[in-house]
């Protein structure tokens, strides 16, 4: 029997399924319309208060990208909620998907990748006009129809910029996004020029066969320069997928090269020198990719620093410890994993506080030794933090402050986000520690539901966990 959505849109088949979630065709009953329908995943670590944030957010978002218009953008046109799921209505594009185009039909020309190219900058553009992130540009995303012209879809689980996390596909997400630092413009370019790489070598530039090994080559290597995409569009590409985000090219600059590659006879390419891959993104020792932690050990030269190996996070704070910092009440400790770990109090069924605690060893490179190589890393995290600070939507991130005598270097920052507009202003409230010491850097997260905001008890909180940490690695 054939599902029927919120009263109105029957489904009839599926079209795909993602990370972010699963996409239907489905009738629009009331104006006899096919339309796109996409079923929006909930992470399933989520508590009840988690799930109805995360809910919230993504019908927020979902409407924001419905307000974005461009000939190169899929429209969306409603979203609704159906059994406490949100649930994305789109238009029901006819054409057929790049990945698709390129597995069948193997690289296209460089004039034509150019000219997907033009078009799919022009609705990121208008997205980021808005103050929107795509987050998950990819040839699976751009659609082609029979006359050549690309359309982006997908923009229903779009974010507002300078967000951290969001969805994404290994291979086409930028360093920063890796690392946990917030995101701009400049990542949704790095995804388009991982997508173009693609579409004119018929090969994604990070490829691997293992995606924790997608996500190492992306913080660690440069890809193969591109060998059909002719001399000015395989510069553009390679400038595009620059490690650090302020040596991508403006839009401006993107749309001048794109247009003449759409014009010109494709020249044998050679690569210009690289810039030499800064330490501090080339040696992340840990990134997450949908959820999931990958540790890497990067071989290097030079003096490794103090912690040869990942330290075991559970052990840095007891649990009495961390009890007495979380005031008592039923304090549960998760399953640990490496390099992380976290205390909770249950109030009922769900998590009322926590703290949680992430760790990364680096290793010597790029002629850095280890400790140099975490200054790095800090100093990199601390600027992106800086830029940060500022109100989007219902979140508001507060500005750095450097904190003594934790580790040989500290800073915390602060976030407030009310859980819904207009209905108040209660909210969860989050305080970071972040430090370094030696080859280490670690971060300390305290979390509170159910708050009116931040104050100075829980800044207390997390620096004084952020001490004992840094007691415990000394010890």
């Amino acid at each position: 029997m054939e599902y029927v959505l919120a009263g109105r849109y029957r489904l009839a088949e599926r079209l795909g399924e993602g990370g972010a979630g699963t996409v239907w065709r489905a009738r629009d009953e009331r104006l006899g319309r096919d339309v796109a329908v996409k079923q929006v995943r909930i992470p399933q670590q989520l508590d009840a208060a988690g799930r109805a944030a995360f809910v919230e957010q993504a019908i927020h978002e979902a409407r924001s990208a419905g307000r974005l218009r461009d000939p190169s953008i899929v429209m969306v046109h409603d979203v609704v909620l159906d059994q406490g799921l949100p649930w994305i209505i789109m238009d029901l594009a006819t054409g057929r998907s790049l990945d698709k185009i390129i597995k069948e039909s193997g690289p296209l020309p460089p004039h034509i990748v150019a000219r997907i190219g033009l078009q799919v900058l022009s609705a990121l553009e208008v997205a980021h006009a808005h103050g929107i992130l795509h987050q998950d540009v990819k040839p699976a995303n751009i659609l082609l129809d029979a006359d050549g012209s690309a359309m982006l879809t997908d923009f229903g689980v779009a974010a507002p910029v300078g967000g951290v996390g969001g969805g994404g596909s290994p291979g086409y997400m930028p360093p920063e996004r890796l690392n946990g630092l917030p995101a701009g413009p400049a990542s949704d370019l790095f995804s388009l020029g991982a997508s173009l790489y693609t579409a004119v070598e018929g090969r994604a530039p990070f490829h691997r066969e293992m995606q924790a090994a997608v996500a190492a080559a992306v913080l660690l290597h440069d890809p193969p320069p591109p060998e059909r995409a002719g001399r000015e569009l395989g510069r553009l590409i390679l400038d595009l997928l620059a490690k650090q985000p302020e040596r991508r090219p403006h839009p401006r600059e993107a749309r001048q090269r794109l247009t003449g590659s759409t014009n010109t006879t494709p020249v044998a390419f050679r690569p210009r020198r690289r810039w030499k891959l800064p330490a501090a993104l080339a040696v992340a020792a840990v990134a997450v990719v949908g959820g999931v932690t990958y540790a890497f050990a990067v071989p290097g030269e030079g003096d490794q620093g103090r912690f040869a190996d990942l330290p075991d996070a559970c052990t840095l704070l007891t649990d009495a410890q961390a009890g007495a910092l979380l005031g008592g009440g039923d304090v549960r400790r998760d399953k640990p994993m490496p390099g992380r770990c976290a205390w909770q109090v249950w109030k009922g069924s769900r998590a009322d506080r926590s703290i949680s605690l992430r760790l990364a060893v680096h290793r010597p490179q790029g002629g850095h030794d280890g400790p140099q190589v975490a200054k790095l890393v800090f100093d990199n995290d601390r600027s992106a933090a800086a830029s940060s600070d500022g109100s989007i939507f219902r979140k508001s991130t507060y500005k750095i402050r450097d904190v003594q005598s934790v580790g040989e270097a500290a800073f915390a920052q602060d976030s407030y986000e009310i859980y819904q507009i207009g209905t108040g202003d209660t909210g969860q409230a989050r305080y970071r520690v972040a430090l370094r010491d030696s080859n280490l850097t670690a971060e300390v997260v305290y979390h509170t539901l159910e708050v009116k905001g931040v104050d100075a008890a829980g800044q207390r909180v997390a620096v004084e966990a952020a001490r004992q940490v840094t007691s415990s690695l000394r010890g």
